[in-house]
């Protein structure tokens, strides 16, 4: 009988994600800043089927206790009606969504989620902002399907010098929009630059730009 002792093990293979990886503090900053962006999770809509029979547009996940904050921020306004509205206009900019033929819904739907992902990174802060977040992405969604219009074959150099020009005048309008939602942003910073300040021995002196969300303090 075999010697059960003086039989070797053979060695097992480590996974790639078994072995330990050392990050640099570099990767390890790029590593926190997903994890943070991945906890702001958009609303998700799917298609179902309803009492009618005709496939309707739902959420996702209804039990979603935060989906009424999510909303909120991610078209600026606590109004539903409001949102729907929103929603339906930014919609109709996709590609594909809407024809003679009716609404394709399985479209509908991934439209509906891409918008709510990008809303959500812009994350406007009231209705005006809601607005000019919505018109972004229509801009953005109009200069695309231009410069793809402009890609085609077969078309005459003025058709396709009519769709570059199409697509510059909407980018140059999205570049726009962005300046506009950053001045927009700024409107409720009061800004207040120091010259002289005169303090007593061991007092502190505000000094530079201050504003609501920030103050920064300098010991003299």
């Amino acid at each position: 009988m075999a010697n059960k002792k003086n039989k070797k093990k053979k060695p097992t293979k480590q996974t790639k994600h078994v072995v330990k990886k050392k990050y640099t503090e570099e990767e390890k900053a790029r590593l926190a800043n997903y994890h943070k962006r991945s906890e702001w999770k958009p609303v998700k809509f799917k298609n179902i089927d309803s009492d009618s029979g005709e496939p309707t547009i739902a959420l996702k996940d209804p039990d979603d206790p935060l989906c009424e904050v999510k909303m909120l921020e991610a078209l600026g306004t606590p109004d539903s009606a409001l949102q729907s509205h929103l929603l339906d206009q930014v919609i109709q900019t996709f590609k594909g969504t809407v024809s003679t033929d009716g609404a394709d819904n399985d479209k509908v739907v991934q439209a509906c989620n891409n918008a709510l992902s990008v809303l959500n990174g812009i994350q406007p802060q009231d209705e005006v902002e809601g607005l000019l977040a919505v018109q972004m992405i229509g801009v953005h969604n109009v200069a695309m399907q231009a410069m793809n219009r402009a890609m085609l074959g077969g078309q005459t150099s003025h058709g396709k010098q009519a769709n570059i020009d199409q697509a510059t005048k909407m980018l140059r309008t999205f570049i726009a929009q962005i300046e506009v939602l950053k001045k927009y942003r700024a409107k409720g910073q009061q800004k207040m630059m120091v010259g002289q300040v005169n303090v007593n021995e061991g007092g502190r002196a505000i000094v530079g730009t201050v504003n609501q969300r920030r103050i920064t303090t300098k010991s003299l």
